[in-house]
């Protein structure tokens, strides 16, 4: 997938992060948003059908957050990035006590060792976009094509309500808050929840 070094861009990845602009452009262009239905429709369908509709949510919406959590475990260096950051700290309080000392000889070699370091929190910033580039080859069209289930009525996969304990059916598109609907929050929820489960079982497996 992607190279052995966490802050290049393989050609791998730069092919990745062209294909991600493309789905990303499927949540703006219909005939964009019509070629991904398509593809992912013969996959995801007959699963929606399957499963009860309210468990095919949370289960396609657990899927790609476990694998995003995945790919930020494999892909980002966060131990790194910590300690470029505590070095950043440190030397600002360095060059802070050589100003107060009006020590130019010191301040002029800590500015130096200081853009260095700047420069290799670019270079990993700039390789910590790779994991959101792999993570929306999957997440962004099993986002679209849930979004379009829910706007086409052509689609005629999705129930009109579930049920909810306490608080009895609930209709999909029924709005929660401003553009904020139903599927959308129980979507968000169930990503972010796995995400959070999966990012602790690959801390613990590490």
């Amino acid at each position: 997938m992607a190279s052995s070094n966490r802050g290049s861009w393989s050609t791998h990845d730069k092919l990745a992060g062209l294909l991600a602009v493309g789905l990303f452009a499927g949540y703006f262009v219909r005939p964009m948003e019509s070629i991904v239905v398509a593809v992912v429709s013969p996959v995801l369908s007959p699963l929606a059908v399957w499963l009860p509709f309210s468990l095919f949510v949370f289960l396609l919406a657990g899927s790609t957050g476990l694998y995003t959590a995945v790919l930020q475990a494999k892909l980002r260096d966060a131990e790194q990035m910590e300690r470029l950051q505590r070095k950043m700290k440190t030397l600002r309080e360095r060059l802070q006590t050589a100003r107060d000392e009006s020590d130019d000889d010191e301040m002029e070699r800590l500015r130096s060792e200081q853009r260095e370091l700047m420069h290799h929190q670019v270079q990993m910033m700039k390789g910590n976009f790779r994991p959101m580039v792999w993570s929306l080859l999957v997440t962004a069209p099993a986002f679209i094509w849930l979004r379009w289930v829910f706007t086409s009525p052509a689609a005629a996969v999705a129930p009109v309500a579930f049920f909810l304990p306490v608080v009895g059916q609930v209709a999909w598109t029924a709005t929660v808050v401003g553009p904020l609907k139903v599927w959308l929050v129980w979507y968000i929820g169930a990503s972010v929840s796995s995400g959070y489960v999966g990012r602790k079982l690959v801390r613990r497996a590490a």
